[in-house]
């Protein structure tokens, strides 16, 4: 009897301790870049991407008819494979991923406390939403 006790009691400090871990971030709105990134990421836009687009072009309804719903794979793949539309894939993951962070800061997407990678893996786990308007 004791044992099932101490097993029962075992189990719920596990589930406990469980619920208090770092919460993973599903979308992004749960702050998958830091706000540094965006900043740097508005000057690689800037830099390299103005000269063919608007931001309007990744803000809004623009940017919910493409991504909201999909994951930010999807987004990033893009960014990394695709752009500058002069050089495509010329772009490293750094330049990507804060290219990225200023897209989701652009559209009301919180900054977290940890930078966004460009973990594939990840990255697919993470669905772009935008706040409720």
């Amino acid at each position: 009897m004791q044992s099932r006790m101490t097993r029962a009691v075992s189990a719920v400090a596990l589930a406990l301790l469980a619920s208090c871990g770092e919460q993973l971030p599903e979308t992004s709105m749960d702050g998958i870049y830091t706000a540094q990134q965006s900043e740097r990421g508005e000057a690689v836009f800037e830099t390299l991407c103005q000269r063919c687009h608007s931001v309007q072009e990744f803000t809004g309804r623009s940017f919910d008819a493409i991504w909201a719903g999909v994951p930010a794979a999807a987004l990033y793949a893009r960014i990394a494979n695709t752009m500058p539309l002069d050089q495509p894939g010329s772009l490293s993951v750094v330049q990507s991923t804060n290219l990225m962070a200023h897209i989701l800061e652009e559209n009301g997407m919180p900054a977290g406390d940890r930078p966004l990678e460009g973990d594939m893996d990840w990255l697919m786990t993470i669905t772009l939403a935008r706040p409720n308007e």
